[in-house]
């Protein structure tokens, strides 16, 4: 019998090669899921550090307000609009401060999914709480603010959710 060469691939040899790519095109979708997933998480973070500026510049801006405790408070998308639009008249510095919060509210809700925004500003206990006249004249605050922003994101966890948190201790 003469002997035959067989070319070319068995129904195995394709089978095998079939399940082999199979399981690199799954692993190669999850990789891009995750990817894109901690690249949101990264978004989230960078968007939580251009909120926290924010306030913080507001705040460098009215430091008189800031020595009357008006940016101290939870913020978020639920809180109200200022009452007063300054336009009769220049807004106080605890106008200001009340529209630099609301507005704050307003974007801490839009950028951040389910977020939510706390100001907390402790002055140096060694330093006495300027008068009125120096106030005027030289408002530095001497003491520290927490803002501390929080929101939701998704994770690959069974829970679904986790929170979001960006603390940063700044001096206005």
């Amino acid at each position: 019998m003469p002997v035959r060469l067989h070319r070319g691939f068995s129904l195995l040899e394709v089978m095998v090669a079939v399940v082999v790519f199979s399981v690199g095109l799954v692993g190669l979708g999850l990789l891009l899921t995750a990817s894109i997933r901690a690249n949101h998480v990264g978004f989230l973070h960078s968007q939580a550090t251009f909120v926290a500026e924010s306030i913080a510049d507001s705040m460098r801006a009215n430091v008189i307000g800031v020595w009357a405790d008006a940016y101290d408070g939870v913020w978020s998308a639920a809180t109200p609009a200022a009452p007063s639009d300054c336009t009769a008249a220049p807004c106080t510095p605890a106008q200001i401060a009340a529209r630099d919060v609301a507005a704050w509210g307003r974007m801490v809700g839009q950028l951040l999914p389910a977020g939510q925004g706390t100001v907390v500003c402790t002055p140096r206990a060694d330093r006495p709480i300027p008068n009125p006249l120096e106030m005027l004249t030289s408002p530095v605050y001497t003491g520290a603010c927490q803002i501390t922003l929080t929101w939701t994101e998704q994770s690959e966890s069974a829970a679904g959710a986790v929170d979001g948190t960006f603390v940063w201790v700044v001096t206005p």
